[in-house]
């Protein structure tokens, strides 16, 4: 039922509604792995990552079944966009602003779940553990630095571009880890819960770039993904290949996000 009513409230574009059923989801998956799925490896417990899993499967469906819908036009739908142009960033806009609606949600969830039961997500402390130092450094610009950073970025991002185009809930793995690293960490370095949206606000410059580059490699490995069978199933191959241009262009909005993303994390902007 809590599906359905997330895919209505995408359908009004009411991303407002969606940060908080992503909340709900992300925070009952966490809940649910925490007391019901005790997982272990070698006495090492993994809820951490479990609650990873178990969010972005609950989570799929309504993200894919948005995409789906927007790819699924008539006839006359697509004439009218042949006609009149394609315009990159309004026609995607619906879809970016959905999935950072997402991303909010499950990190806000991750944050404040953190804030309280830390021992749930060892595996996200550690994996902060072996970056923390570069993140608060807050030195000046290294450009040995900064290709660690673009070269790290860039590895995620076509590895979303690649699982998206071959099963688009990778996309939304990807996406709900990145949430999980960061949630944790904002809640680590605040001093409280009241904190939480204020020190995030610190990450926003260079965080939002970044995940902004993963969705859009996300939704272009989805859309060629799509274009490829349409390009195939055809007989007028104008308006797939007009879409599958889009899909190139955002992945060179992509990697322009990135590096400026880099380029501001490395300085400690």
């Amino acid at each position: 039922m809590l599906e359905k009513l997330w895919v209505e409230q995408e359908r009004k574009r009411h991303f407002g509604l969606c940060i908080a059923f992503s909340f709900v989801f992300t925070f009952a998956a966490i809940v649910i792995t925490y007391y019901f799925v005790p997982f272990k490896i070698s006495g090492e417990p993994l809820s951490g990552l479990i609650a990873v899993v178990l969010a972005s499967l609950a989570a799929s469906y309504p993200l894919i079944r948005f995409l789906e819908d927007e790819v699924t036009e008539t006839e006359e739908e697509r004439k009218s966009k042949l006609k009149d142009g394609f315009d990159l960033l309004e026609r995607h806009k619906d879809e970016v602003e959905l999935y950072l609606a997402f991303f909010l949600g499950a990190t806000l969830a991750f944050g404040v779940v953190n804030s309280f039961s830390p021992e749930v997500f060892e595996v996200q402390h550690e994996v902060i553990g072996s970056i923390r130092p570069d993140v608060a450094a807050g030195r000046f610009f290294s450009p040995g630095f900064f290709m660690e950073i673009i070269t790290n970025n860039i590895s995620v991002f076509l590895t979303t571009l690649l699982l998206s185009f071959f099963l688009t809930a990778g996309m939304v793995f990807i996406l709900v880890w990145n949430a999980s690293i960061l949630g944790v960490f904002i809640s680590e370095v605040t001093k409280g819960l009241v904190d939480i949206p204020l020190v995030a606000l610190s990450y926003l410059p260079h965080g939002l770039l970044e995940i902004s580059a993963y969705i859009i490699a996300g939704l272009a490995g989805f859309f060629l993904s799509h274009e490829v069978r349409e390009i195939i199933q055809w007989d007028d191959k104008t308006y797939a290949m007009k879409l599958m241009m889009d899909s190139f262009l955002l992945l060179g909005l992509g990697f322009v996000l990135l590096i400026v993303a880099a380029v501001i994390e490395s300085t400690g902007a």
